[in-house]
């Protein structure tokens, strides 16, 4: 086993390679860089990877704020979408450079990064605009100011700052226990459509339930992809999402014909940092088509019809052919929705959801209705992984539990349903069916 020895102020590593009659050396700065050789050797050695050290490399003295800096403009620009590219600008500006910044790369540690992840966690957070808020950063803020700082200490070894990754060692901080997203039940839901009286906000909901799309894709519908049929089951297709972007990772994208964006909305505010546009969804499994329930196909026939005449009596309007439009043809913005979704839940004490839930009710019902059907699901929700929709989306309802029991008492222990318990399952299908009652009325004359 190697052992690093102290020569002079550096400490020093022998091997051998096989294959290779003499030993090679190389010498650190400190003996935790040495170690961490050692254990690099190793590994490459029981791979069979292990190559010859570089004579005469020089290590470059560059800062994490330089490296971070040249990995994004070098790397980000070529490979990542706008979305992450902002986010990854955002957490270098506000979570790597402010601490780790001015350490040369050649010095960072296991340990240096896992005092700094531990902190991290009691900073107090910077927001953008549209994300969750919280008073320190979170878990996986941290997670991801991790994965960033590893990816681009893997390119400074590529380019030779460095001889290894020390962000490969680290062991990050416990994982806080979290709690399940809150999402209302199937009699909630339809409470909260009923009493919904804002003819957009209540086609949002109808399409995240019915459609499962995300609210994005709702608030990027057009026209031309809502297919409306009177004889055969109507349709639309998604094929773009609005997304308010930052306009210089947009710009960057755009110089090397990487945007993703098919139109941008001049709403007059050339100061603005960023700009609604629409652009290709999340990802390519995204883009499918759903077909509609005669309940959505009616909602969207009423808001055509209602566009319509606000098209007609409006001196100025905007035509963006957007299905979810202000009166005057302007996108929607998700805030729009927000606040007019979390308007409704205090006006009627619902409890308290965020939108995206209801993408969540959609994948639990559609499993229900369903028998479980994960694939055909999966095709409506647009994941490329069906596990996303066991995981993630599937919610379980006391009903269903209910059911479940009486299931069990059936096929394994053969007890058969007791009078009041079917006459409690009567009564049930009575409430959800009142027109079944005026059938029956109408047979026993």
């Amino acid at each position: 086993m190697m052992t690093p020895r102290k020569r002079g102020h550096k400490w020093e590593i022998t091997y051998r390679i096989p294959g290779y009659t003499k030993t090679f050396s190389e010498r650190f700065e400190t003996e935790e860089e040495a170690i961490l050789r050692c254990a690099e050797i190793a590994v490459a050695k029981k791979e069979g990877t292990l190559t010859p050290p570089v004579k005469g490399r020089k290590v470059k003295p560059i800062t994490v704020s330089q490296l971070m800096d040249e990995f994004v403009y070098t790397y980000g620009t070529s490979h990542w979408g706008e979305s992450y590219l902002s986010l990854a600008k955002h957490r270098v500006e506000h979570y790597i450079k402010p601490y780790l910044g001015y350490y040369l790369v050649k010095h960072i540690t296991p340990a240096l990064l896992e005092q700094y992840y531990s902190d991290l966690l009691t900073r107090p957070a910077v927001h953008m605009k549209g994300h969750r808020h919280t008073s320190t950063v979170s878990f996986d803020v941290m997670e991801k100011c991790h994965s960033l700082i590893r990816s681009s200490l893997n390119m400074a070894v590529r380019w030779g700052y460095i001889n290894h990754n020390p962000a490969e060692y680290v062991i990050l901080p416990n994982r806080p226990m979290s709690r399940p997203r809150e999402v209302w039940d199937p009699e909630t839901a339809r409470r909260a459509l009923d009493c919904c009286e804002d003819p957009v906000l209540r086609l949002c909901m109808l399409l995240s339930i019915a459609c499962s799309l995300r609210i994005g894709e709702i608030l990027g519908l057009q026209w031309k992809n809502v297919h409306l049929y009177e004889n055969k089951l109507s349709y639309l297709e998604v094929r773009q999402e609005l997304k308010r972007c930052n306009k210089q990772s947009l710009a960057e994208l755009k110089a090397q014909n990487r945007s993703d964006v098919f139109f941008e909305f001049d709403l007059n505010n050339p100061t603005a940092e960023s700009v609604l546009v629409l652009k290709k969804p999340k990802t390519e499994t995204s883009i499918r088509r759903v077909y509609l329930s005669s309940t959505a196909s009616r909602a969207l026939r009423e808001i055509r019809h209602l566009q319509q005449i606000l098209k007609e009596d409006a001196a100025v309007y905007y035509d963006y052919d957007l299905v979810i439009a202000h009166p005057d043809g302007r996108p929607v913005e998700l805030r729009s929705i927000d606040k007019a979704f979390k308007k409704l839940i205090q006006k009627h004490h619902f409890p308290v959801v965020v939108f995206h839930s209801l993408r969540h009710l959609s994948a639990s019902l559609k499993l229900q209705f369903s028998g479980g059907d994960i694939k055909a699901v999966q095709g409506d929700m647009g994941h490329a992984q069906s596990r996303m929709v066991t995981q993630v989306y599937s919610h379980t309802f006391d009903e269903d539990r209910q059911h479940l029991a009486t299931l069990i008492d059936k096929g394994f222990f053969h007890v058969e349903e007791t009078d009041s318990e079917k006459m409690d399952l009567v009564l049930k299908h009575l409430k959800q069916n009142p027109k079944l009652l005026d059938l029956l009325l109408a047979m026993s004359d």
